[in-house]
């Protein structure tokens, strides 16, 4: 469960990959897909089961036999639909459409979606019986913009592979770009955290429009994260030594350490705790 862009469908891939099962990834996009091909991409079509359907083929499910069947944007399929999906996951196979015969599939499933499914039950576009069989484990994909230092830490190492890739040189990230970074409400998550860092690394503007402030925070708490963010990295990138970050932020020495206490990274004067770093 999570936002567009969170990494739904590389964290299902990388569940299957790490399955061992011998089977193969299939994937379906709900989404994508017209209502009336859903059931056909689904279950699977025999050669004259209606007007076009000129030979038959395999359906997701069918294919999907000893892998894993990924459904991106499960809350798309129709409600007729489900309790026909419903069948086939505890019945572990189904029939084609126009056949009566029924076809054997042990997979996992693995289901997608950005918008809540107890929501959708409860609004009635969706079916309370299918979110139990299929919520027996929920992975929340988390927020870009919730990552807080992490942010950093992933940015740098795309940063890498995108340089390896585009076979250039890594350039250095200078403090300016992760206030930027920091700042950024990243709509588009991961996929848009990966496009900045080829930007990052062809050397044109990580940003083409300016983006709307996150609502949730007011501009003196966002600037105090970002401070608070870059001192933090500084210091690890240092060891802890506060000479070392000062240099590397190009500020004097008893201005960080004014700025720690101030931001809570060190204790205020008289208060117990650890001795300050150097």
């Amino acid at each position: 469960v999570g936002e567009t862009g969170t990494g739904k469908g590389t964290m299902a891939k990388e569940i299957h990959r790490l399955s061992g099962r011998p089977g193969p990834f299939v994937t379906l996009d709900c989404a994508a897909l017209p209502e009336s091909l859903i059931e056909s991409e689904l279950f699977g079509v025999e050669a004259g089961a209606y007007t076009g359907a000129t030979r038959s083929r395999s359906g997701k499910i069918e294919l999907a036999h000893d892998g894993t069947l990924f459904l991106d944007e499960v809350d798309s399929i129709p409600l007729h639909l489900q309790s026909k999906l419903l069948g086939a996951i505890q019945d572990m196979g189904t029939a084609r459409l126009g056949d009566h015969r029924f076809r054997k599939s042990r997979f996992r499933l693995i289901a997608a979606t950005q918008r809540p499914l107890e929501r959708l039950v409860a609004d009635g576009l969706f079916r309370a019986d299918l979110l139990h069989r299929i919520s027996v484990l929920q992975i929340p994909m988390p927020r870009v913009r919730d990552l807080g230092a992490r942010l950093i830490d992933i940015f740098e190492g795309m940063v890498r592979v995108e340089a390896v890739r585009l076979d250039v040189p890594s350039p250095p990230i200078p403090p300016a770009v992760y206030a930027m970074l920091l700042s950024h409400p990243w709509p588009g998550n991961f996929r848009e955290l990966s496009a900045v860092a080829q930007r990052f690394v062809l050397g044109v503007p990580l940003f083409t429009e300016a983006a709307d402030p996150d609502p949730s925070h007011g501009l003196r708490d966002a600037l105090r994260e970002v401070e608070r963010t870059l001192i933090s990295v500084a210091l690890e990138r240092h060891g802890g030594s506060m000479r070392g970050a000062s240099t590397e932020l190009k500020v004097p020495i008893e201005t960080l350490r004014y700025r720690m206490r101030t931001l809570g990274l060190l204790p205020r004067t008289g208060e117990a705790g650890s001795p300050e770093p150097p």
